[in-house]
């Protein structure tokens, strides 16, 4: 029957330890706690690989695991919000000693981190713990539950003369980049991603594996003035993604989001990119007369929930529903 290990007191970090596998664990300060956490790593061995095994150690499995399983743009955002984590915790902090204080703190570290970005990276750093669990490298997770900030939307919808005024500000890449995303209402990295190969006459197909979700394909239709800028684009770019910016490089979401700021403090009014997909689906509702449903498809949503909850805020503008009110008794009266 092998030897039990046995606990012993280190004078350096007046703390308490135990040999297993060739490798120390710590087990506190304190003597009588020391040796029930003893117990409880003996009584079940599975929780040692958490008392051995670093969050460095497992971040690195994780990410070699989303580099063959993931997209380049998933792989690209796990690797940045990891690599800052382990910066900040260190490589020496083992699984089984996270707790949620070190997230608290890393956020507070991060200040310039919006609600969603904060959001983002916790929910990155609980993706990996909770894909140790489904791959069997941990038991239990040593954060069950965790604090983090409340995602906020985005709530920026352009008005036909702020439009206007938006168009006027901007020139060259960045002008037909803005156009190109308010002619459609696709993601920003949709039309960042954008490539010859994704054109199909009037329609823009990415394979599953480049979608949201990465479960079904993405079809984006084009109306004749995007169509347009799309073969404009086809007609400069042999290869790679066709939106480039004034450098010729690819854009990148930094680069969008300085491009946008650059436009806010000339029109003096707040300018993202993703106001142009809130403004699409805004105006698809209350002027087109498209139905949530078809709408949700153009936007690239599983179903009608998204846009009904995202922009639920037009239901607030009583011009709009007053009308609806009237068109609905003239569809009864028709009936």
């Amino acid at each position: 029957m092998p030897r039990q290990p046995k606990p012993f007191f280190r004078k350096q970090t007046q703390s308490w330890y135990c040999s297993t596998g060739g490798k120390q664990i710590s087990l506190g300060k304190d003597r009588e706690a020391a040796l029930q956490k003893l117990h409880e790593l003996m009584t079940d061995p599975d929780a040692v690989s958490s008392e051995l095994v670093t969050l460095y150690e497992l971040s690195q499995a994780y990410l070699d695991w989303c580099k063959l399983n993931r997209n380049a743009t998933t792989y690209r955002k796990h690797l940045l919000y990891l690599r800052g984590f382990i910066d900040h915790v260190g490589k020496r902090l083992k699984i089984a000693q996270l707790k949620q204080h070190h997230i608290s703190k890393w956020k507070d570290s991060n200040s310039s981190w919006s609600d969603n970005s904060a959001n983002d990276a916790i929910s990155i750093v609980q993706r990996m713990i909770n894909w140790a669990l489904d791959e069997g490298y941990l038991k239990r997770t040593p954060i069950p539950k965790v604090k983090k900030p409340r995602r906020r939307r985005r709530d920026v919808v352009y008005t036909d003369s702020q439009w206007k005024t938006i168009t006027d500000n901007a020139k060259g890449p960045v002008l037909e980049l803005l156009e190109f995303l308010y002619l459609t209402g696709c993601r920003p990295i949709e039309a960042r991603i954008l490539e010859g190969k994704h054109v199909h006459d009037d329609l823009i197909i990415y394979p599953a594996d480049q979608s949201k979700g990465e479960t079904d394909p993405r079809v984006i239709f084009l109306s004749p003035d995007a169509k347009a800028i799309v073969d404009r684009r086809s007609e400069k770019v042999a290869s790679g993604p066709l939106f480039l910016n004034s450098h010729g490089n690819p854009w990148t979401k930094h680069a969008v989001k300085c491009a946008m700021s650059r436009i806010s403090k000339k029109v003096g009014f707040r300018v993202i990119a993703y106001g142009t997909r809130h403004s699409y689906a805004t105006n698809a509702l209350t002027q087109g007369g498209v139905d949530p449903v078809s709408l949700s498809h153009l936007m690239g949503h599983k179903d009608a929930a998204m846009v009904s909850r995202v922009y639920s805020h037009i239901a607030k503008n009583p011009d709009y529903l007053r009308a609806q009110a009237k068109q609905a008794l003239v569809r009864r009266s028709q009936s």
